[in-house]
Parts: structure tokens; sequence; C-alpha cells
């Protein structure tokens, strides 16, 4: 089990088509109440009071995860030093969009986009979980018979930011303002586009990176990410 191997170790018998045993899974949280804009875990109908206050940019957000207890204690371990984890969660985030979009779009093609990062925090971190995660649904969503593409270096992060976890939702996009880069603008021309992350919390760094995509010419842009906090009371 990827995840329980770091502690007792469960066999799997069925691997690589089940990664994690039931007991570790039936521990992850899980959307019940989608908002339908960003896709956060959300108390009433309609949108989450995040998406009333600031609309994101992207098209329609998609998280597969609650980013709360086991699900964040995992992603902070795949982000700092087990990327592998990127397997099963990129994995699961390519069923969830395939489940609830693309079995409604079957002959939809998406072109797969990584968040980035500088290449300074690369070389800080040794890699961007972002890229395990895109290459992972790439596989995953070819895997089950759809047309997908990616494309890691097509949108470029051109400048440091500072950290943003204690940052209001107007800090964070002030802070990411400028940030991102579309290299190739061509290639995204009216194209459906994938952006792929591992957790969302304001969607602030995801709605820079879908404006700049839909000014290179992008057509839709969904967010797909691991995992996303849930909804402020």
């Amino acid at each position: 089990c990827f995840f329980c191997s770091l502690a007792r170790g469960a066999e799997l018998f069925d691997y690589p088509d089940h990664r994690v045993c039931a007991d570790c899974e039936s521990k992850l949280l899980r959307p019940t109440n989608p908002c339908e804009k960003c896709g956060r875990q959300k108390t009433a109908d309609g949108i989450c009071t995040d998406c009333k206050s600031n609309l994101p940019k992207f098209t329609k957000g998609f998280s597969p995860f609650i980013y709360r207890d086991q699900v964040a204690l995992l992603i902070n371990r795949m982000k700092n030093g087990t990327p592998r984890l990127a397997l099963y969660f990129g994995e699961a985030a390519a069923d969830y969009f395939a489940d609830t979009y693309l079995k409604d779009h079957p002959t939809e093609a998406v072109l797969i986009i990584p968040v980035p990062m500088t290449k300074e925090k690369i070389r800080e971190r040794g890699y961007n979980q972002a890229i395990h995660l895109a290459e992972s649904v790439y596989e995953r969503l070819q895997a089950r018979g759809y047309s997908a593409s990616i494309d890691t270096e097509l949108l470029q992060k051109r400048k440091n930011t500072a950290p943003q976890k204690r940052m209001t939702y107007t800090e964070r996009m002030e802070n990411v303002a400028g940030a991102y880069h579309v290299r190739k603008r061509k290639e995204c021309r009216d194209k459906t586009v994938l952006l792929i992350d591992d957790v969302m919390t304001t969607g602030a760094t995801a709605s820079e990176c879908s404006a700049r995509l839909f000014g290179a010419g992008a057509d839709k842009v969904f967010f797909l990410s691991a995992s996303a906090l849930e909804e402020r009371k």
C-alpha cells in the first residue's frame, strides 16, 4: 500500500490496479457536495461563499479529495520527499474528472498543463509535484481511452512569489500577478486546457494561470487539483 507502507505495510495483490488498501482509502475525505464553480466541498447548494466573493477565472474546478486530516498529511508528504504518491493522487484526480465531466464529453481532447514552479524552487525542492501529478493524470486518461496530450513547458513561472499560506485572497492575487507566462501561445489556441495542481486554497494561483491561458486563446480552462480546502464556515 502506498500509504500504510510508510507504517505497517499492507500488501496489495492487485497492484498497480489498486495502489492503496481499503483501510487507508476509507480515511481519505471526498467531497459530497462540491461547489458548481470551483469544486470544493460546500455546505449549501449552488456556488460556495468563496466563489461568491471572488469568482475564479477558470471555467470549472474539480477536486477528488478534501484537504484535511489524512489527505493533508499525504499531500504534504508528496510535496516534501515522496513524489511517488503523485501516482495515486494523479490517477484519482483523472478518474474524478473523467467520471464527472469527460463521460458526457467523450470526444473532447484536453491539453494537460501543470502549474509551474520557478527553476530556483525546483532546484530547492528537487522536483515539481504538479508535473508528477500531470503525468499521472495524462497516463490515466490515455489508458481510459480519452484524447489527452501534455505539455510541461507551455506555462512558465517567471518570478518567485512569497509564501501564501497566511495571505488573504486579495493579497494572493497581488502576489501572483504577472508571475506566469505562456511560452507557446499557438499551442494553446482553441484548446480545452486541464490545469493541474496539488491543492486549491483560495484559487488565486489557478485564476492567474487561467487568465494567462485564456489570453493565449484557450477555449476552456478546467482546474483539476488533487485536493481542495473546504468552504470556510
